[in-house]
C-alpha cells in the first residue's frame, strides 16, 4: 500500500496531466501552421498506448505509412516529433542546424549520471569545450594514429575466440574495452574480470535500462518515484539511480587520477587523458579538469557498448547469411593470402569486405531510435509548425529499412553499397552516428575499429548455426534486448577456425603475441 505521500503526490500528477492535456489540445485547436499529422492522442495517456515501448521505433516506421515522414505524437504529456527520413533529418539538422542541434533536458539524466554526456548535454559553451577535446583527439586526420592499437587488440581477440569459441561476446567485449582504455587513458586490459570494466559495465547497464523513452516520460511524469526511500517496496528506480551513481563516481576519477599519477612521473604515453591535460598546461581550471575527466568517461562508455553490439550483429548476420560471410573471405584469401593477418593497408583492396561492414550498419542500427534532441526556437517546415522545445527523435531503424533506397531492407545484402565494377558506393552509412552538429565526434575510430575486427575475424574464423545431437542445425530466430543501445540476445552459434592446422601456436606466430603474457 502507498503511505499518504506518494498517493498525493500521484493525485497531483494525474490531475496536473489532465490540466495539461486539456490546454495542449486548446493550443493545438489555435489558428497558424498545423502541427506535423500523427495519432490521436488520448486523454492524459497520449499515444503511449499504441507504441511497442520497448521498439517504439518499429511503431513509429509502421505510422510511416499512414502519417509520413514526420509524426507528432505524444507520449503521457510529452509531445514529441519524430522523423522517419533521412532527407527531412539533414533538412533539419543540417540545414537549419541553428534550431536543431540542442537536447532535451531531464531530471533523469542527474539521477543516472548522465548529465556529462556529451550525446545529452545542451547545445553551449559546456558542449562547445567538450566537443572540441573530442575533435582534438577524434578528428579524420588522427585516426591512423590508433592503428597500431586497434590491430593488437583485434589479434588478441582472435587469440581468446581460438582458446574459447563458445564465448565469443565476452571476446567482443574485451576487444571493445582493451582499445578504448588504450587510447583514453594509456591502460592495457589483460583480464576479462578488469575491476574498472566491472564498474563501467555496470554504469553503463544502469544508464541504458533507464534512459529508454518509456522509462524517461515515466519518471518524468512521477519524479516521486525517483524520491522515494532506497528501501520502499518497488523503489527499484530509486536504488538504480544509487547504484548508477555511484559507479559514475569511480568511473570518473579511477582511471583519471591513474593517468595523473603516472604523468608526475613521466612515464605515460600519449592517451586522451594525457594530451588534453597537456594541451591545457598552466591553466589551473576546475571547469576544465572536470570537462576531461567527463569526456574521457564519455568516450569509453559510447564505445564499448555501441561497438560490442555492433560486432554481435556481425556475428548474427554471418551465422544467417552463410554465403556473404564466403564472399568476404573469399575476397580477404585473394588480397591478403593465409600467410598473415589483415591490416589496416589492406582496406583499399577489400571493398566487399567495407560494404559488409557498412550493410552490417545499416541492417540492424544498435542505436535505432537515435539520441533525443530538441529545438531552440519554434520553426515552420513543409508548412508544419515545430514548437520550441519539442522532443525529437531522429527514426534511424525506419532511415536504415527505407524500402526506396534500400529494397528489400530486411535482408542482409552488402551488395546494395556496391557498384557493378565492385567498388564502393558513396553511402558511408553514417546514419547510425547522426546528423549535423551532433554528429558523433568519434566516428571515424570507431568505424575503423569495427572494420579490423570484422576482417580479422573473417580472416580466422567462420561462424555457423549451431548443431543438435543428430548434427542438424539449430534454426536461429533472432531476438533483440531493449534499451537506448540494442544487441542480439544469446543465439546458438558455431564458431570454427577457417583452417584445420589453425592452432593457438600458428596463430602466436601470425599475431607476434605470447597467451601467457598478452591474454592472461
Amino acid at each position: 500500500m502507498l503511505d499518504d505521500g506518494p498517493r498525493f503526490y500521484l493525485a497531483t500528477s494525474a490531475l496536473a496531466l489532465a490540466v495539461f492535456t486539456c490546454y495542449r489540445k486548446y493550443q493545438d485547436k489555435q489558428s497558424g501552421p498545423p502541427l506535423p499529422p500523427g495519432p490521436t492522442p488520448l486523454p492524459i495517456l497520449g499515444n503511449i498506448l499504441s507504441l511497442d515501448v520497448a521498439q517504439p521505433w518499429v511503431t513509429f516506421d509502421a505510422w510511416r505509412s499512414t502519417y509520413g515522414d514526420i509524426i507528432y505524437a505524444r507520449l503521457l504529456n510529452k509531445p514529441v516529433v519524430v522523423i522517419n527520413s533521412e532527407e527531412v533529418a539533414k533538412d533539419l539538422f543540417e540545414g537549419r542546424s541553428t534550431i536543431y542541434s540542442d537536447k532535451p533536458q531531464s531530471i533523469v539524466y542527474e539521477h543516472f549520471a548522465s548529465d556529462f554526456n556529451i550525446a545529452l548535454m545542451p547545445y553551449g559553451d559546456r558542449w562547445r569545450l567538450h566537443r572540441r577535446f573530442f575533435h582534438q583527439a577524434f578528428r579524420q586526420s588522427e585516426v591512423h594514429a590508433y592503428h597500431a592499437v586497434q590491430l593488437r587488440c583485434a589479434h588478441k581477440m582472435l587469440l581468446r575466440v581460438l582458446q574459447d569459441p563458445s564465448e565469443y561476446s565476452k571476446h567482443f567485449e574485451m576487444f571493445s574495452a582493451s582499445f578504448v582504455l588504450a587510447i583514453v587513458y594509456d591502460y592495457e586490459l589483460k583480464v576479462r574480470d578488469d575491476p574498472f570494466v566491472h564498474v563501467m559495465v555496470k554504469y553503463l547497464n544502469q544508464v541504458v535500462t533507464n534512459l529508454t523513452p518509456g522509462a524517461t516520460v515515466i519518471l518524468e511524469t512521477f519524479p516521486f518515484l525517483l524520491k522515494l526511500p532506497n528501501w520502499f517496496p518497488g523503489a527499484t528506480f530509486k536504488r538504480a539511480s544509487l547504484e548508477c551513481l555511484k559507479a559514475a563516481h569511480d568511473i570518473k576519477e579511477i582511471p583519471f587520477q591513474m593517468v595523473k599519477e603516472r604523468m608526475s612521473t613521466g612515464i605515460t604515453a600519449p592517451c586522451f587523458v594525457a594530451d588534453a591535460l597537456n594541451r591545457m598546461s598552466g591553466l589551473d581550471d576546475a571547469v576544465i579538469t572536470t570537462a576531461i575527466k567527463e569526456a574521457a568517461c564519455v568516450t569509453f562508455g559510447a564505445s564499448f557498448e555501441t561497438t560490442t553490439s555492433t560486432l554481435l550483429v556481425f556475428i548474427l548476420a554471418m551465422v544467417l547469411n552463410p554465403e556473404v560471410q564466403a564472399k568476404a573471405q573469399a575476397e580477404i584469401d585473394e588480397i591478403v593470402g593465409k600467410d598473415r593477418l589483415p591490416d589496416f593497408d589492406d582496406r583499399p583492396a577489400l571493398p566487399y569486405v567495407d560494404a559488409v561492414l557498412r550493410e552490417t550498419l545499416r541492417w540492424y542500427p544498435v542505436v535505432p531510435f537515435g539520441i533525443p534532441g530538441a529545438t531552440t526556437t519554434s520553426d515552420i517546415y513543409k508548412g508544419y509548425f515545430i514548437p520550441e522545445g519539442v522532443v525529437l527523435f531522429t527514426n534511424t531503424w525506419a532511415i536504415t529499412h527505407d524500402a526506396k533506397k534500400y529494397p528489400c531492407p530486411d535482408e542482409f545484402k552488402p551488395e546494395r553499397f556496391l557498384h557493378k565494377d565492385g567498388s564502393l558506393t558513396s553511402d558511408m552509412m553514417h546514419i547510425g552516428f547522426g546528423f549535423g552538429r551532433r554528429i558523433c565526434g568519434g566516428r571515424h575510430v570507431a568505424e575503423a575499429s569495427l572494420w579490423i575486427a570484422m576482417t580479422s575475424f573473417l580472416a580466422m574464423f567462420s561462424a555457423h548455426k549451431a548443431l543438435d545431437e543428430h548434427g542438424i542445425e539449430i534454426p536461429v530466430v533472432p531476438n533483440f534486448s531493449t534499451g537506448l543501445v540494442v544487441h542480439p540476445e544469446k543465439f546458438p552459434c558455431r564458431i570454427v577456425p577457417r583452417f584445420p592446422d589453425t592452432s593457438l601456436k600458428t596463430l602466436t606466430h601470425l599475431t607476434g603475441l605470447d597467451p601467457c603474457v598478452d591474454i592472461a
